[in-house]
């Protein structure tokens, strides 16, 4: 065998020895790379978790404050939950509105919140709150009705037969 062929096949196996390093190296770099993004795709599900149960949080707050009006003026509670009307001459209207008005919004931003995370635990049990609140609520069924595209996620949960609709 001739030197320049002793040369050309030592440079064919340090070529084929430098690749094959070239290419363990390259999918080692990769395997790296596939577990970075496994860990990253972790935290990501972790972090839309934790902003899941934050958002819920922020929302069952917001109804225990109203729950607590409710204490310090109990005749609230029966203007939602036990079917009671009110008539604009009842002394607490005002009050009764402005709350109502806020329960829409804290039933409306609850469903707005399960929406964006529906595996949450908590989105049929809300939705039956809503639907149960609504149904016991002449004040909200009002509220609703009166202006809908305020809540627009809770006409729909009234009962058909209780749906309030107001003329154009």
């Amino acid at each position: 065998m001739s030197d320049e062929t002793l040369v050309a096949l030592l440079g064919v196996l340090v070529t084929l020895v430098l690749t094959s390093g070239s290419i363990f190296y390259l999918a080692r770099q990769t395997k790296a790379a596939v577990e970075q993004a496994r860990a990253a795709h972790k935290q990501v599900e972790s972090g839309i978790r934790v902003t899941a149960v934050s958002a819920n949080d922020t929302v069952l707050g917001a109804l225990r404050e109203i729950h607590l009006l409710m204490i310090e003026k109990p005749a609230l509670r029966a203007y939602f939950y036990d079917g009671r009307s009110c008539p604009e001459n009842d002394p607490l209207c005002p009050v009764v509105v402005t709350v109502g008005e806020l329960l829409a919004d804290i039933m409306n931003q609850g469903i707005v919140t399960h929406r964006a995370s529906p595996e949450s635990a908590s989105a049929g049990p809300w939705k039956d709150y809503c639907e149960t609140t609504l149904a016991s609520s002449p004040v909200l069924r009002d509220l609703i009705a009166a202006h809908p595209k305020w809540w627009p996620d809770l006409p729909g949960l009234c009962p058909p037969q209780l749906r309030r609709v107001r003329p154009a």
